[in-house]
């Protein structure tokens, strides 16, 4: 798959299919488990807060619960199409490319899976049915998996905490049940980086340039220069041609240069 073509559903979806092993699955979560954690997530469920799995097999849906009331959306037409249409545009390439490195870590069997253990933590900006933006805390957890530790199936929390959305960035985070870091979050970081520099948004020099002065705060612009072996008024057309893709890019107005250099780390995209 073209890093490019990612974000078109239609082969998103085929190519979540062909990371899963043939049928039959033999699966390692009962369906008495499911039902259980199903059960006590709706009747404990608080104010702004709704959650869907999403069933790899058939990239699909299932058990929508507390879309309608708190986005608007009919949950019985809820489908993963619909969630990716409604991603802000800025939020939904990042988003996707990291979702694409999770399935593509976690359904390959080469780490151990829990039920409910493994959990990924991200701000997503979502669109109400009225039209606007809300910002929302996004928690996956693994739901379902074979019994070569394939993942198949994965629940989404989402607690709306914001009823605005002002560019905040994803900030992806991977811990356990227990709260503790997980160490499979920095090879999925590190793909997607990958991922994300093989698209060619920025030249080789305009990643340099922002790595750097996000990295390294307070460094001036006479000390890029010579550390890059270029002119101040190269380095202030790097600086132009970097902002601009970004603020393209994220469908965001950046102030300037180091602004969109530190959203891109936030991102884990620098």
């Amino acid at each position: 798959m073209k890093a490019n073509n990612l974000f078109d559903y239609s082969v998103f979806k085929e190519h979540v299919a062909s990371l899963l092993p043939p049928q039959p699955i033999k699966y390692a979560v009962t369906p008495e488990q499911h039902e259980k954690e199903i059960t006590s997530l709706k009747e404990t469920l608080g104010s702004r807060r709704f959650f869907f799995v999403t069933n790899l097999e058939s990239y699909e849906a299932e058990y929508v619960h507390g879309v309608e009331r708190w986005l608007g959306y009919s949950e019985r037409d809820f489908t993963m199409k619909k969630y990716q249409d409604i991603l802000h545009p800025g939020r939904k390439k990042a988003a996707m490319m990291i979702a694409m490195h999770i399935y593509e870590t976690l359904c390959r069997g080469q780490y151990s899976l829990n039920f409910m253990v493994q959990r990924y933590s991200s701000l997503i900006a979502l669109k109400h049915y009225k039209g606007h933006y809300v910002l929302v805390n996004k928690i996956s957890s693994v739901f379902q998996y074979d019994v070569n530790n394939c993942l198949t199936a994965c629940l989404h929390e989402f607690t709306i905490i914001n009823d605005e959305y002002n560019g905040e960035p994803l900030a992806p985070t991977f811990f356990t049940s227990k709260g503790e870091s997980d160490k499979r979050g920095s090879d999925i970081l590190q793909k997607t980086l990958e991922h994300f520099l093989k698209m060619k948004v920025f030249s080789p020099k305009e990643i340099q340039i922002a790595r750097k002065i996000a990295y390294t705060p307070g460094i001036k612009q006479p000390e890029l220069a010579i550390l890059f072996d270029i002119s101040i008024n190269d380095l202030h057309q790097y600086y132009s041609r970097f902002l601009k893709k970004a603020r393209d890019f994220f469908h965001r107005d950046f102030p300037n240069t180091l602004e969109a250099a530190i959203y891109l780390k936030k991102e884990g995209l620098l």
